[in-house]
């Protein structure tokens, strides 16, 4: 979808985003700290609008691959998880706290392709987990995995609502992990539990 230059200018945009915010930086600061030229910024986009819309459908392309790997290199699906949870922290613990509602804001059309990936390929992801575990007897069978997975995508999308978690109070690294385990302990089997407490043990010894 992007070029190579392209995808290089939208990931340092994002760092930006997640570093500074997005209301706060014009077009100008962008060009400042890409250091280039606005005539060339505006080459590739539109307005900020546009920015912010490209910067997005970067990131969604980035987490399917990334999400696909992910799956790749799990042993099993609570394995799965354990990694997912590790790759959202790092992103969680460079995001400043208002970020999620200057999109939901500010930049509609943005947020519109954040939840449309949300309720599409994320769910996606989430109920092939669920499915994986089932399988394998890491997970209950008494649940409908279509419902789980949309409560947990829901329940994930609450940890940026700071009507409920006001910042800095809440700090969303430490919410998203809470929920994870949470949500991990909900679904398990007895032998899921018996492979989390060896993971969660091995974790404690490296």
């Amino acid at each position: 979808m992007f070029n190579e230059q392209q995808e290089k200018l939208l990931k340092r945009v994002e760092e930006l985003f997640l570093r500074l915010g997005i209301k706060s930086l014009t077009m100008d600061d962008v060009a400042r700290e890409l250091g280039i030229s606005k005539k060339t910024l505006y080459q590739f986009v539109d307005n900020k609008d546009d920015l912010v819309l490209k910067v997005m459908e970067r990131h969604i392309q980035e987490d399917c691959l990334q999400s696909e790997a992910l799956r790749q290199e799990s042993s099993d699906a609570i394995d799965e998880i354990f990694k997912v949870t590790s790759y959202n922290a790092v992103d969680l613990g460079r995001m400043k706290a208002n970020v999620v509602y200057e999109l939901q804001r500010y930049h509609p059309e943005a947020w519109a392709k954040i939840q449309s990936y949300n309720w599409k390929q994320l769910y996606s992801v989430v109920y092939e987990n669920l499915v994986w575990g089932i399988q394998d007897d890491l997970y209950r069978t008494d649940f409908d995995a279509n419902v789980i997975a949309r409560l947990h995508i829901a329940s994930m999308l609450g940890i940026f609502d700071e009507n409920v978690f006001p910042r800095p109070e809440y700090d969303s690294r430490i919410l998203f992990k809470e929920y994870m385990m949470h949500y991990l302990y909900g679904i398990l089997s007895e032998k899921g539990r018996i492979v989390l407490k060896e993971k969660l043990e091995n974790l404690q010894t490296t």
